[in-house]
């Protein structure tokens, strides 16, 4: 239930500020901390508002700043980029949230509103990505970083006897790694955006209907649709992409590509998205309308998330989940069984 009373409010931002940093530090130990940190956050804002959550923002970034300023206490400040680095990114998911919940935006499609915190986080990016391009400290650290990491794939695929096909070890030499990671890094990065932004406000949004309003309709699933000009912004971006991959030039080094690149990329990324996610929702109708159980439903997603894990399979998922939401422009999916007057 929902406390009207002020210290209600004050409990309630405290606990869900908690349960937020619990599950980003601790859930970092198994790599699951980024992806549902946002939640609590978000919860506090469907059931609070904006004001709640820029109040539950504030308390998470000082503790949260707190906690990383402590190993320094007593001591000289010595600035760690890989910190700075996981602040900022912090401080960008903050900022998206905030900008998702505005009040002033709240008319707008929350499409719209996740696109367009996309967009600026994507377009703040840029100078961050110069920057760190320039940064000695940061290059050290990424070299020591893949270096490492290259000594443990090397070692692991090797049996440790420290010997290994000497074409698999350029393929994961301490460079190679490098430049594959920022290639695909720099190509996907506000994909990644973008679905983490979407999961958390989605996420939030249904545990806070759970709790605050029993019974209230909640968007459902089943009715995504995109409208047919976004085929026109992911017919531009693959063809785009299509001229990179057969025309473009490709640097050796971590973020290379060039703003094109850059863009073309992600836009094309969060579009395939968007139109697996509408291939879902088909699917989803589907379910409900023949009266197929939730537990399929499930088995179904889950599979999905494991085949999109593999390499072969999940270029697979990639390209048919997407192609088949692109084909309801042409094609009828969902369409409502009509009653007869006889039925009730």
């Amino acid at each position: 239930m929902l406390q009207k009373s002020a210290r209600g409010r004050f409990l309630e931002i405290s606990l869900f500020t908690l349960s937020s940093l619990v599950l980003y530090h601790v859930g970092n130990q198994i790599g699951i901390g980024v992806v549902v940190f946002l939640v609590p956050l978000q919860v506090v804002a469907s059931r609070r508002g904006a004001g709640s959550l820029f109040a539950v923002c504030g308390l998470f970034l000082l503790v949260f700043l707190a906690l990383r300023l402590l190993p320094f206490l007593g001591g000289a400040w010595q600035p760690d980029i890989l910190t700075i680095v996981e602040t900022i990114f912090v401080l960008s998911l903050l900022f998206g949230l905030l900008i998702v919940n505005l009040p002033l935006l709240a008319p707008r499609r929350a499409l719209f509103r996740l696109l367009g915190a996309t967009a600026a986080a994507g377009l703040g990016a840029i100078p961050c990505t110069i920057w760190l391009s320039h940064s000695a400290q940061f290059q050290t650290e990424m070299s020591t970083l893949f270096t490492e990491a290259s000594r443990m794939i090397v070692s692991l695929l090797s049996g440790g006897q420290g010997t290994a096909d000497p074409a698999l070890s350029a393929f994961l030499s301490p460079d190679a790694l490098r430049s594959m990671s920022g290639i695909v890094l720099s190509r996907s990065l506000l994909a990644l955006y973008f679905g983490l932004l979407s999961f958390s406000w989605w996420a939030g949004q249904a545990f806070a209907a759970r709790s605050t309003w029993p019974g209230q309709q909640r968007f459902r699933f089943s009715g995504f649709r995109l409208e047919s000009f976004w085929l026109w912004p992911l017919i531009g971006a693959l063809a785009l992409i299509l001229a990179d991959l057969f025309f473009g030039s490709h640097s050796s080094s971590a973020w290379g590509d060039s703003v094109w690149q850059y863009v073309a990329w992600n836009v094309g990324f969060v579009l395939v998205i968007l139109y697996g996610l509408q291939g879902l929702a088909i699917l989803r109708f589907l379910f409900e309308k023949h009266g197929l159980p939730r537990l399929l439903w499930l088995i179904l997603v889950v599979t999905l998330a494991i085949l999109a894990g593999s390499p072969r399979s999940g270029a697979f998922v990639m390209v048919v989940l997407p192609a088949f939401g692109v084909s309801e422009n042409w094609i009828r999916y969902r369409i409502v069984a009509r009653r007869e007057p006889n039925e009730s």
